[in-house]
């Protein structure tokens, strides 16, 4: 395969300026899980490849998952180009790039996993499910491998291999008049789902909500249980973009070297932590992984940066190596890799005397990206008293601000967990307003 890629880059750059060629391939068994059934159950391969151009400055995409069709691609990508403005910020990043070892990313075991055990693991997941008395109302495991190649003209020639494996399940049981429900899933790059592990955690949740009873409001600590804090954490990372900064949309955009949250935190991205979900040996342009200190002792140091940001940014800075890419069929672009957030002070749940703990949040998208102002309705949320989880809270919103909150935040837990790119502790919120 890579003979034919570099066959194809070959054709390329004798009619363009500079090339970049893409190739994704990648299979995966998917299972679905409706309503205490197996619902649906298939295999999926998918192949496809990406061709950039920069002509004159400019640049040309176009994909295809047809290789008979790369001669029409290649032409679509440069006349993509002329109709796009010139841009000086446009570049290739160059070859000679000493990639880091990263451990934990491919498990063999799942090469050759199969439909049929797939199918047998979520039958397993909707039994387990039953013995407690709840109804999985929904689910889905899937495994998956991945193989990428980016080549360009600049000699930059990185292949990443890894495997993936996610469990979920959603339930519900009966409450009076209602349902209460809860979910909960778990994804690897090795074939190590805990089918018992993810059911009791769903059903236990969702049994525990039941029998709710009404708050009252007032401003009091949070806990914000793993989801709550990646929901809402969104639009404080996002302030940490550069190409945010550079549209006027950060709250960071003129605080480099200030202290911006409490001095107890520190934030990193890092795309070489071993075994992490967006670990790589390369980002989606090719650079070599790296570390990046982006907060520390609450003091802004990084922004994140692709090349093409970096170009454009008035300080005289480098990429941070986080181009990411959605795929094939897309072009690299500024996102973070693995989002570390650490926390020098712990305050136990058993130590606070009143509070409440939040396990997710419903509407954190409606968060003012600029301000950090937000108003979200809490699921599966309980009271605490004297250290204590006590009764669920039947319905309530908690507001306040995200770029506040950092300001004091400690973590609850010492126990850490992975969830998108973010790896964080519960964190406990000093106070935030709890409607009732």
């Amino acid at each position: 395969m890579e003979d034919v890629l570099e066959d194809i880059l070959a054709k390329v750059s004798k009619q363009v300026d500079h090339a970049e060629i893409y190739a994704e391939s990648g299979e995966s068994v998917n299972v679905d899980i409706l309503n205490g059934k197996v619902n649906h159950a298939n295999e999926e391969s998918i192949k496809g490849i990406g061709i950039r151009v920069i002509n004159n400055q400019k640049q040309g995409f176009a994909y295809t998952t047809n290789m008979d069709n790369i001669d029409q691609i290649i032409q679509q990508a440069i006349t993509n180009s002329k109709l796009n403005e010139e841009d000086e910020n446009i570049t290739l990043i160059q070859g000679g790039n000493k990639y880091p070892t990263v451990k934990g990313l491919y498990d063999k075991k799942l090469e050759n996993f199969q439909l049929q055990e797939a199918i047998e693991f979520s039958k397993h997941m909707i039994e387990l499910a039953e013995e407690k008395k709840c109804n999985p109302s929904a689910g889905l495991f899937t495994v998956g491998i991945e193989k990428s190649t980016l080549l360009n003209t600049n000699g930059v020639n990185v292949t990443h291999e890894s495997t993936s494996c996610c469990a979920e399940i959603e339930v519900n049981v009966e409450d009076n008049d209602a349902v209460s429900s809860a979910y909960y899933y778990d994804i690897s790059h090795e074939n190590n789902m805990d089918a018992q592990f993810i059911v009791d955690k769903a059903t236990t949740l969702a049994l525990a909500s039941r029998n709710a009873q009404p708050t009252h409001t007032r401003d009091t600590q949070v806990v914000l249980d793993f989801q709550a804090s990646l929901s809402l954490l969104q639009t404080f990372f996002s302030a940490l973009s550069s190409e945010n900064k550079q549209r006027g949309r950060s709250q960071f955009k003129d605080k480099l070297n200030q202290q911006v949250i409490s001095d107890k935190i520190n934030l990193t991205d890092d795309g070489r932590i071993d075994g992490a979900l967006c670990s790589s040996i390369a980002d989606g342009e090719g650079s070599p992984s790296q570390k990046t200190p982006l907060i520390e002792n609450g003091v802004l140091k990084n922004f994140i940066y692709d090349t093409y940001h970096a170009n454009k940014d008035e300080a005289n800075v480098e990429t941070t190596s986080n181009a990411v890419r959605s795929g094939y069929n897309s072009v690299p672009t500024v996102g973070f890799t693995n989002l570390k957030l650490d926390f020098d002070e712990v305050t136990p749940i058993e130590e606070l005397t009143e509070a409440i703990t939040v396990n997710n949040v419903m509407g954190a998208h409606t968060a003012n990206p600029i301000t950090g102002d937000f108003s979200v309705e809490v699921m599966n949320a309980f009271e605490i008293r004297n250290g204590e989880r006590r009764h669920p809270i039947k319905k309530a919103m908690i507001s306040g601000n995200i770029f506040e909150i950092m300001k004091s935040a400690t973590a609850a837990t010492k126990d850490t967990r992975q969830l998108g790119s973010l790896i964080t502790p519960k964190i406990l919120v000093k106070s935030l307003r709890v409607i009732a």
